[in-house]
Parts: structure tokens; C-alpha cells; sequence
């Protein structure tokens, strides 16, 4: 058993690597980049079981006959899991969650799922909402990119993992709330004061910055800052120089 944890934790790090020239790893199931666990504020311990626990759930709903692996997104931090994605009817979104909620391992679910359909059209722009979000969350020097997860179902964008601060929690939201074509943003992004925290210009004095797409916070979030949909958010301004719509994105593979 040793030997095996061993061989899985070479083949997460390995699959997390970038390569050399500077591409960001992809290891989401619908093609969208995501940055691996190296350098980032949990343990490479907490890493790796999240990996597992959401390869766990992949496997489980691929061998449901009643749920649609290719519909539903998996993201799971530090035990928490969060489904998104569409769904044919209620009783696949109450499968999905009876499936997670009874595996081993799983801490709390929350469910963004939606009985609705999505086309090719929607899936390539939530694709491009996606890496977009996250070039921007690890080009971002107030915000630590690999700690946070994208996931984009029709337009919402929905943001987990950790900040280090309410400031760069609300950072995060902003960048994501600014690209263009993004509906809403919905985070579930918790914050640890006692993680790792970034360098001192994270604490500047923010600027005020256009209000776009509105805000709604995930019932795992601290209640903090009172964001509802279409309040203004203010951070320090977003630096200029990210990809357009359509650029090309190399996966590293």
C-alpha cells in the first residue's frame, strides 16, 4: 500500500509540472488548465488526497447509469467538494451529491448544479472563460494563482481554494469578475489567516476599479465581506497584458 501511495504521488506531481517552457499544467477533465499542487499553501500531503478523493468521484459517477461524468465538473480542496456543471434532471443532481456525500474521505459538498443544457458553442467559452481566469490569477502579484481552482458552467465562473486575506480573496474575485464575456462569479474561496502570506505590496491601498460581472458567495465562504449580486468590489488595478479571446493556450502537453 505504501509502494502504491508512493507511484500516485509521482504521478500527481509529474502531471502537475509544468514543462520548461513556461506552460501551465492541465489536469481539469473538461480541457481547461489548472495549475498542480507545487508551491502551493496546503501540503502536498492534502494535495494529493484531494486528487485522489476527486478521481474517486470521477470513477463513481463514470460507472452511474444514472449520472453524466462529461456534464458534471469535480473540484475538491482540502476535502471539500464542489460540483458544477449541467444536468438532464433533478434526480442526476441528487444522485451526483448522494455518490460524494457517501464517499470515504469527503469533507462538505456543495452543489452549483443546474437541470439545463449546454451547448458545443457554451462549452468552448466557458473552455476560454477558464484559462483566462486562471493566466490571470498566476500572473497576478497580490494573488497566490495555484491556490485557487476555475471552473466556468455557462458563463458563472466559480472560484475554491484559499486566501491568505479578505483582500486577496476579493483581489481573486475581481479578475475573474473583469473578463470580459463572464456573467457572475461565484466564489467558495475560504480564508486562512494563518497560510502563507503573499509579499507586502498585497496590502497597498487597493483602487477603485469598473464594476462588471456580480458577485455571490458560496455558503462554504466566511460572511466577512457582505458581497451581494452587483455590488462594486475594489482591489488594486488589474495589471494589462493578458491573452485575447481565441489567443492559443499552450496546456504543456
Amino acid at each position: 500500500m505504501t509502494c502504491l501511495r508512493v507511484l500516485l504521488a509521482g504521478v500527481v506531481v509529474l502531471a502537475g509540472m509544468p514543462v520548461l517552457s513556461g506552460c501551465v499544467p492541465m489536469d481539469s477533465p473538461n480541457g481547461s488548465i489548472s495549475s498542480g499542487f507545487l508551491g502551493e499553501r496546503r501540503s502536498p500531503d492534502a494535495a494529493i488526497e484531494d486528487n485522489l478523493l476527486a478521481m474517486k468521484l470521477r470513477s463513481y459517477y463514470m460507472r452511474s447509469d444514472k449520472v453524466s461524468l462529461a456534464n458534471i465538473n469535480v473540484s475538491v480542496y482540502q476535502g471539500e467538494v464542489l460540483l458544477t456543471g449541467t444536468a438532464a434532471s433533478q434526480e442526476e443532481i441528487d444522485t451526483a451529491l448522494d455518490i460524494a456525500k457517501n464517499t470515504r474521505g469527503v469533507g462538505k459538498v456543495h452543489s452549483e448544479l443546474k437541470v439545463q443544457h449546454a451547448t458545443l458553442g457554451d462549452h468552448t467559452k466557458d473552455a476560454w472563460y477558464t484559462n483566462e481566469v486562471k493566466v490571470r490569477l498566476l500572473a497576478d502579484e497580490y494573488v497566490r494563482g495555484l491556490d485557487i481552482r476555475v471552473e466556468t458552467t455557462k458563463g458563472i465562473v466559480y472560484l475554491t481554494g484559499t486566501a491568505q486575506s479578505v483582500a486577496e480573496r476579493t483581489r481573486a474575485i475581481e479578475i475573474a469578475r473583469q473578463v470580459s464575456g463572464v456573467k457572475e462569479v461565484v466564489s467558495y474561496i475560504n480564508v486562512d489567516g494563518k497560510s502563507q502570506p503573499l509579499s507586502p505590496k498585497a496590502e497597498s491601498k487597493p483602487e477603485k476599479s469598473p464594476t462588471v460581472a456580480p458577485v455571490r458567495m458560496g455558503d462554504s465562504a466566511p460572511t466577512d465581506v457582505p458581497l451581494k449580486r452587483g455590488n462594486t468590489v475594489t482591489t488594486a488595478p488589474i495589471p494589462s497584458g493578458s491573452p485575447k479571446p481565441g489567443a492559443s493556450i499552450d496546456s504543456g502537453f
